[in-house]
């Protein structure tokens, strides 16, 4: 397993929470850009993200092989109103979720990292190359955060 990724998992609801703390009021529902998240609508998506790539995870163990379900992110974010909902809850639901999430990998037998699953459209995933890749999505989104506490006046 990569040394680092148990101990920068860990980092990534510290690092939101705190750039959180830095937005104004009038911050938390502007999009960074065209088609991106607001940080309000960030904390949704990185809440609700982390149980599927648990249980994606979870998947490759349990049943080696089998394909997993793709999700239209943007949908997604509609469908579960992320512009509605609470940034506090979904930042204690991420950490939290994170929690479960590190608690199961630090569980795993070292064979057991390279598990995979097929994604329909990214072909085969090991359960490595997801965690790996939870690292890149905190870091997409901790981007994110950062361009809006920068632009605070």
């Amino acid at each position: 397993m990569n040394p680092y990724l148990t101990n920068v998992l860990d980092v990534g609801p510290r690092v939101t929470a705190r750039l959180c703390r830095r937005l104004a009021t009038d911050q938390w529902d502007t999009p960074t850009g065209p088609g991106r998240f607001s940080p309000r609508e960030v904390l949704a998506h990185l809440a609700d993200w982390e149980p599927i790539f648990l249980a994606r995870m979870r998947q490759a163990v349990e049943e080696p092989g089998s394909v997993i379900e793709p999700y239209d992110e943007g949908q997604r974010a509609i469908d579960n109103d992320y512009a509605g909902q609470d940034p506090d809850s979904n930042l204690a639901a991420f950490g939290r979720s994170r929690g479960e999430t590190l608690a199961w990998l630090k569980g795993l037998e070292p064979a057991q990292m390279e598990s995979h699953v097929a994604h329909p459209e990214r072909g085969s995933m090991t359960v490595a190359d997801m965690a790996n890749m939870l690292l890149g999505h905190d870091l997409y989104h901790l981007d994110q955060l950062s361009e809006v506490v920068e632009t605070r006046g």
